[in-house]
């Protein structure tokens, strides 16, 4: 087993929830840490992230907390809003709009898939990609 960096820590956002949990069992079964954060989180969003070096957002978020957070992200920590966001989304939750940035990965989803788009999110270098990557597409 080769280990080229310290184990990845996994924000999940809508952890109370069983769906939640189940990921955080999940994702912690695939090597990583878990940092739990419950639907409707008290605290600066960027101290509740410190650790953790992507955040995922559970199915079914609301769609207020779930904005709320985002644009919470990187206020008192800049580097903190680069960091990478995985939504789970389910068919319902389908026409969303998406934030900028924001992965959008299809639930329920089977663990090698999840972890194989978490990995390719953490691959993208932060302020260098965002740099050279915003151009729109549309």
């Amino acid at each position: 087993m080769q280990h080229h960096q310290p184990t990845t820590t996994i924000a999940i956002l809508g952890a109370d929830t069983v769906v939640g949990r189940a990921l955080c069992a999940l994702l912690e079964g695939s090597g990583y840490q878990t940092n739990p954060l419950d639907a409707y989180p008290t605290g600066i969003v960027d101290e509740l992230l410190e650790d953790a070096h992507l955040l995922l957002l559970a199915p079914r978020l609301d769609e207020g907390v779930r904005e709320a957070f985002l644009g919470a992200m990187g206020k008192s920590t800049p580097q903190k809003a680069e960091m990478p966001v995985i939504a789970l989304s389910t068919i319902v939750e389908e026409g969303l709009p998406e934030k900028e940035g924001v992965i959008s990965v299809p639930w329920p989803c089977e663990t090698k898939f999840l972890v194989e788009r978490i990995e390719a999110a953490l691959l993208v270098p932060p302020a260098s990609a965002t740099s050279t990557t915003q151009a729109r597409t549309g």
